[in-house]
């Protein structure tokens, strides 16, 4: 097995364990591997040495469910494989800067999300722009088969939340736990339909196809593809289209990548059965080749132009030129 496969075979025993007590022979273990050779790979594939690793991890599902469920700190503390309430608090401010008491008053959001070695992507970027969007992440997503529903509507405000609904209705009542599924989603063109805006739904994880016996529940791909992925907060549908927008009108000039021709999608994050954020996967492809620039002498026009200043200058302008149209 190539050494990506290995490591990987030991973020997938964390990821199992993520709660309980983790001891580096039982990691080393699961990989097949002794315990300095595993901090050597594992450092190595991951930029993280093992053990922050797996503090990370359990901070940041202890940060979710700080921010969307209303257990006690010390019960998520605990729960999230913390030895005692005091290592937790200590763990978590060093990690976040904040105490999990203020971390739950603030607009601040940490996260450190399980690393799939198999949807990494080497590219070289300007400085400028790496600095400019951290949160910005370009990946290989797998092609992976599991479980579709395609939900039609007559108008397009709320498809998605309706989905969803449903989706969950028809798989929770075949016993799927939804806490172990990946959900993607994206739109479906369908013009010429009574029902013109469609709304595609698919849910990936270890799923027994024979299980599905309802005719709205298909097996179906979900095509894989290079993706820029960032996250943002559920429940404000303007703050998901200007994450859009900053994903397609700041960060995408400005990368060495153009835009692909493979589906938008979107990933639906759960927690305690509510969708808590969403990861926002734009498809691109490298840019072949280097922009060549003309020359053009143009007569003068009178135009409407819009102005704005700051750091996400661009984002705001293009809002206000789109709400003044």
């Amino acid at each position: 097995m190539e050494t990506a496969g290995i490591v990987q075979r030991a973020i997938d025993y964390i990821e199992e364990h993520l709660y309980e007590p983790l001891s580096l022979e039982s990691i080393a273990g699961s990989a097949m591997m002794s315990v300095p050779n595993l901090y050597r790979l594992f450092y190595a594939m991951t930029g993280h040495p093992i053990k922050e690793y797996v503090r990370k991890r359990r901070i940041s599902e202890a940060a979710n469910l700080l921010r969307y469920t209303d257990h006690t700190t010390i019960d998520i503390g605990m729960g999230c494989g913390f030895q005692t309430y005091q290592t937790f608090i200590n763990t978590f401010k060093r990690s976040t800067g904040l105490t999990p008491g203020q971390y739950r008053q603030a607009e601040f959001i940490f996260s450190f999300e399980q690393i799939n070695l198999h949807e990494r992507v080497t590219y070289l970027e300007e400085r400028d722009v790496f600095d400019r969007f951290p949160e910005v992440k370009v990946i290989r997503l797998a092609p992976q088969r599991g479980i579709g529903f395609l939900y039609a509507a007559e108008r397009e405000e709320g498809i998605e939340e309706e989905a969803l609904i449903r989706f969950h209705a028809l798989l929770e009542k075949r016993g799927l736990n939804m806490n172990q599924l990946r959900l993607f989603g994206w739109n479906v063109d369908m013009k010429g339909s009574r029902q013109p805006y469609s709304y595609q739904l698919v849910a990936v994880g270890e799923i027994v196809a024979p299980c599905i016996e309802d005719p709205s529940l298909q097996p179906i791909e979900l095509p894989g593809g290079l993706y820029a992925v960032t996250r943002t907060p559920a429940g404000s549908r303007c703050t998901i289209i200007d994450t859009w927008n900053r994903l397609v009108s700041d960060w995408l000039p400005r990368s060495t990548f153009e835009l692909g021709v493979h589906n938008f999608l979107e990933e639906y994050q759960q927690f305690n059965k509510r969708i808590a954020r969403l990861k926002l996967y734009l498809p691109v492809e490298r840019r072949q080749e280097t922009q060549s620039i003309e020359v053009l002498e143009r007569s003068a026009v009178r135009v409407l132009s819009f102005r704005e200043e700051g750091e996400d200058c661009v984002i705001w302008a293009d809002k206000a030129s789109v709400e003044w149209l």
